[in-house]
């Protein structure tokens, strides 16, 4: 629903306000477009826990530019956990989306907040959103900085358009966000997620509930996508095969299955799939760990297995060994650049059809996932076994970290 009204809503109204600031900056004389520092800095990203964390070396690059500079994050409340574990703003601005009324409200309330605190640059970091455009272009902030696309409806709002390059990394693309600040990122790392006793406890007890021993291995593996794009999801039934392959393999490994409370349902569906003796061995955390307890589970996995997704970003800033698997997005594009990940790609023709203005996900296939249907169990498996391995191999030597060196994804085609 938020899609369609951000569309044929947005749309016009987008066109409209633009009419008004062409006709604008051809009678009014120009404002000072100079970031000083003065003045609050704001950035805008409402969709995507792995944007966000993806957006953090921009973030942190801002904040020692300017240390003394408020740094104000609005976005939506389904973000506000991770925004305030990651405490690397010095403002939250939360938009409520449970209802029109609040949504409405809110609205207006961060409209006012960003007039009357003379915020004097914005960054909107969602690619194709008129909602971010409309409140970038409302906030009245001298320095707008957005995404180029080559329409009317942005083109005329923004300030400072940068080129969003589909064949380089997210990173170099918020790299050009960044220098339009003034600011240049020179740590990509992405930030750690700060993790407390209780979560960890908290992780352990369901866990131990499930006759989990704490010397026994723990495959974390995530069989979802969000519901932004289904498409992303590598079929139920390859996931089905490549648990009982590894439980075969390893007696003494438990398969941890993850997912959020809306996700619960269609992992449990998964989970009754798996065959009665494997079962045993499968613990579904879905809809039982809160968000902290994942990002404390996480430190317990020997690995993790996963569709390209947010928990993905999640494990790479956890610095968690990792196998993601690949369709209707580029990992070259938008893949976490962390030590120990292996990515799993088959470069489909149609792929990427995700964050592309020209198609939309699942466009070419009939949302049937195609490119996710070529991804062959063999190849998961075979990463798998290479990852557990190397992490078998680090425990024993007494190697508790990962070398600070990146190693850099292997494309399988």
């Amino acid at each position: 629903m938020m899609r369609w009204v951000d569309h044929w809503v947005g749309l016009p109204v987008c066109f409209g306000l633009g009419l008004l600031a062409v006709v604008a900056r051809k009678v009014l004389p120009l404002r000072n477009r100079t970031i000083t520092g003065k003045h609050p800095l704001a950035v805008f990203k409402f969709f995507g826990l792995g944007s966000i964390l993806q957006a953090t070396p921009l973030l942190r690059a801002i904040r020692e530019r300017y240390p003394e500079t408020r740094l104000v994050f609005v976005t939506f409340e389904g973000n506000e956990s991770l925004l305030r574990r990651l405490d690397i703003c010095t403002d939250l601005r939360i938009i409520r989306t449970s209802s029109i009324v609040w949504f409405a409200h809110d609205v207006m309330r961060e409209i006012i907040w960003l007039w009357w605190h003379r915020v004097e640059g914005v960054v909107d970091l969602e690619f194709f959103s008129k909602f971010s455009t409309l409140l970038s272009f409302l906030s009245r902030a001298p320095v707008r900085i957005g995404f180029h696309l080559n329409d009317f409806w942005r083109s005329s709002l923004l300030t400072t358009p940068i080129y969003f390059n589909y064949f380089r990394h997210i990173s170099d693309v918020y790299q050009q966000a960044a220098r339009r600040l003034g600011v240049e990122i020179t740590d990509r790392q992405l930030s750690r997620l700060a993790v407390d006793d209780d979560a960890i406890q908290s992780a352990k007890k369901v866990l131990h509930h499930h006759g989990w021993r704490d010397d026994d291995p723990l495959l974390g593996m995530n069989v979802n996508a969000g519901d932004m794009s289904l498409e992303r999801r590598w079929p139920m039934e390859h996931f089905v095969s490549l648990i009982e392959a590894l439980l075969q393999r390893h007696q003494d490994l438990r398969v941890v299955l993850t997912g959020s409370p809306d996700e619960e349902s269609y992992v449990r569906c998964v989970y009754d799939h798996i065959s009665k003796p494997c079962q045993d061995r499968v613990i579904v955390v879905a809809g039982q760990w809160s968000l902290g307890a994942f990002i404390a589970g996480l430190s317990l996995f020997d690995g993790f297995v996963t569709n390209d997704s947010g928990p993905m970003h999640l494990a790479a800033a956890q610095e968690v060994p990792m196998v993601s698997l690949w369709g209707p997005g580029r990992p070259e594009f938008y893949a976490p650049n962390v030590v120990h990940h292996e990515y799993i790609y088959e470069d489909y023709p149609c792929s990427p059809c995700l964050y592309m203005f020209t198609s939309f996900e699942g466009m070419w296939c009939h949302h049937e996932g195609w490119c996710m249907q070529a991804v062959p169990p063999e190849k998961v498996l075979d990463a798998t076994e290479r990852m557990l391995a190397e992490t078998a191999r680090r425990r024993r030597s007494g190697e508790n970290t990962p070398p600070e060196t990146p190693t850099t994804g292997e494309r399988d085609t």
